[in-house]
């Protein structure tokens, strides 16, 4: 059963979009995928554009299609985070390493928690 939890992005001018993240220790990049990208775009604001490749689990690479940056916030816990946006991904958000890090994650496999500090 993956791993999915609520996730806020706080937008430009105040405004919160809030995401089900799938959270992977795994997964070496945080992402969004093309669909969610559309819905949300306008309330979050500060795009830019990225040159980062993602290769999926079939082994295909491809392009990210823009980079956002700003505030991230989990369980009351803010911190300052980018994520790509790719298309054709098999997950709304992915919550990976570099985020799980910035959060100070602690996975504890045996009850299948993380806690964020």
């Amino acid at each position: 059963i993956p791993f999915i939890h609520r996730v806020l992005l706080k937008g430009l001018h105040g405004e919160v979009v809030r995401v089900n993240a799938l959270f992977d220790d795994g997964a070496m990049v945080v992402a969004m995928c093309e669909t969610v990208f559309h819905k949300v775009k306008h309330r979050l604001g500060n795009w830019s554009p990225s040159t980062r490749h993602l290769r999926m689990a079939d082994g295909t690479v491809v392009s990210a299609i823009t980079k956002w940056e700003g505030e991230v916030e989990l369980e009351g816990v803010c911190v300052r985070g980018e994520f790509e946006v790719f298309k054709g991904a098999g997950w709304s958000f992915l919550f990976g390493k570099p985020l799980l890090q910035k959060f100070r994650a602690v996975h504890d496999y045996a009850a299948d928690e993380i806690t964020v500090k």
